[in-house]
């Protein structure tokens, strides 16, 4: 059943055990049993004026125990079934996408499986990986300038390796990339991929006597979004270029993410060979958020966008030396409103942000108190903090206290953390009944019921109210009933009525009787 935007909920999840985990007064709460068996479970719902009170039962039973074997290895598009255990009329939930419900599934993409049997589940889960197919190619022979180095990439999804140089086990080499080192030779890669078998490719690394010049392609560079950027290979003496992009010019123009590669031919004796990174930035814009700190405190400030300018300016001003780092952090003394423009290449961001100044963390919810067995009773919150939460991650500022126990909440502000706690203790009182001697039955939300304030432990209750003439207004066996103020349907008049009630002690098992008087003010 769903009951829109109530007023209150309260969850009563037939767990003592949990102590005040046993209620909750969120709308969808959690709780976790630690112990088997039948739990009932209840639920308050408050909402406009009306009170509806729903039961049920949750069992919490031993999983099912089942070995589903080994992970299983697959390659490309292959595919496999996994089966659960048999059991006759048993209701079957796999945690795949669609949630399937029958015994056995078929597994098309990585993941971890498992399924639950009658709503639990079983003890074991099995892993089922998917490998691409192997696509191994270490490149051209190449004959390499003495003093420089080339890494060779066999790199493949889920590999096991082994490299050979002229016909031996390189030992140690299990990686899926290899260090070639003088004087070479002919390197061999084995790639064992499960699911998928086993590759090799074969390449001639060697190296020469002549030395090989300085080389770098620079460094790694973040550009803007549709920027072009030009990458040069500057080598003394070179002869011949050759790039991963298949250009053979000295100098390519990159217009898209990647690692790029070149070769360079120096004197027509030998090669050297370098390789950098150029990413991009993206469209996304700086983040900036209103925030707070301690008095006293420092805030870092970070724009970082890569290399670039970076320009600060804080209303009211701070220190010149801040604003004139040209650095992408910046160091917040005072409360102000802090902006930045960040120019990297040729692409220009802003973004601004209002920093406040806390001088104390307060947070009070109340006192211990002492509570008749049934009675309502709400905790409120009282905190200047940014963020807080009660011990069940609600963060309303009122809260409905459920059994006997400690009610807490833990609030957070630029000064730091602080807690408040209250010791809540429930009695069983004498079963007197309280009602009001008036109520404002306009639909505010406030007061808008006439009926007992405490509801305690009784049986055969009956409410009868009468207008100064002695006619029957209104009637109710239940005691979560109230009186809305109406009469067939129509508000009754403004003034004093009489009420008549009846009930018995279910401690004493007496019969008690009264009688009073309310006001009614629409």
């Amino acid at each position: 059943m769903t009951v829109n935007f109530p007023q209150k909920v309260i969850w009563s999840f037939g767990d003592p055990a949990s102590g005040i985990y046993n209620s909750a007064g969120i709308q969808a709460p959690l709780h976790l049993y630690s112990s088997l068996g039948d739990y009932p479970v209840s639920l308050l719902v408050v909402n406009a004026g009306d009170t509806t009170r729903l039961y049920d039962t949750i069992h919490v039973v031993k999983p099912t125990a089942y070995n589903f074997g080994p992970d299983i290895y697959l390659c490309d598009k292959g595919d496999t079934s996994i089966t659960a255990p048999s059991i006759p009329g048993a209701v079957y939930q796999w945690n795949d996408d669609s949630l399937t419900s029958t015994q056995s599934l078929k597994i098309t993409k990585t993941g971890v499986y498992t399924v639950k049997i009658d709503g639990c589940a079983v003890t074991d889960s099995i892993g089922i990986f998917y490998s691409d197919l192997p696509k191994i190619k270490l490149g051209d022979d190449h004959v390499m300038c003495g003093g420089d180095t080339l890494t060779l990439n066999a790199a493949s999804q889920n590999g096991n390796y082994t490299w050979e140089l002229n016909g031996s086990v390189i030992a140690g080499a299990t990686e899926g990339q290899l260090l070639t080192q003088a004087p070479g030779g002919q390197y061999i890669a084995i790639v064992t991929v499960p699911g998928c078998g086993t590759f090799k490719d074969t390449v001639n690394i060697t190296y020469s006597s002549f030395a090989a010049p300085p080389f770098s392609l620079g460094p790694d560079t973040l550009l803007c979004p549709k920027e072009i950027f030009p990458i040069t290979a500057n080598v003394t003496g070179a002869s011949a270029y050759m790039w991963s992009t298949k250009e053979q010019t000295q100098t390519i123009q990159v217009s898209s993410a990647g690692l790029y590669w070149a070769f360079v031919t120096v004197a027509s004796q030998c090669e050297v060979v370098d390789t950098v990174e150029i990413m991009y930035r993206g469209n996304k814009n700086l983040d900036f958020h209103d925030t707070a700190i301690c008095k006293g405190s420092t805030l870092i400030l970070d724009a970082d966008f890569g290399t670039g300018i970076y320009n600060w300016v804080s209303d009211p001003p701070q220190r010149d030396d801040q604003n004139q780092t040209k650095q992408s952090t910046y160091y917040v003394y005072e409360p102000g409103l802090y902006s930045v423009v960040a120019q990297v290449g040729e692409c220009i961001y802003k973004d601004s942000l209002h920093v406040t100044f806390n001088d104390s963390l307060n947070l009070n919810i109340g006192r211990d108190t002492t509570l008749c067995v049934g009675e309502e009773f709400l905790l409120h919150v009282k905190t200047n903090a940014n963020d807080f939460a009660w011990q069940d991650g609600s963060t309303a500022l009122t809260y409905v206290v459920g059994d006997s126990g400690v009610y807490q909440v833990i609030a957070h502000n630029g000064c730091g953390y602080d807690t408040s706690a209250v010791h809540i203790t429930r009695k069983v009182c004498t079963c007197e009944l309280t009602l009001p001697n008036a109520f404002t039955p306009n639909n505010d939300g406030l007061n808008d019921l006439f009926r007992p304030l405490h509801p305690c432990d009784m049986t055969e209750y009956r409410m009868q109210i009468f207008d100064r003439y002695g006619k029957l207004i209104f009637l109710s066996n239940d005691f979560g009933k109230g009186w809305n103020g109406t009469y067939n349907g129509t508000p009754a008049e403004n003034g004093t009525y009489i009420w008549m009630a009846a009930y018995r002690n279910t401690d004493t098992k007496a019969m008690q009787f009264r009688k009073g008087f309310v006001i009614v003010v629409h």
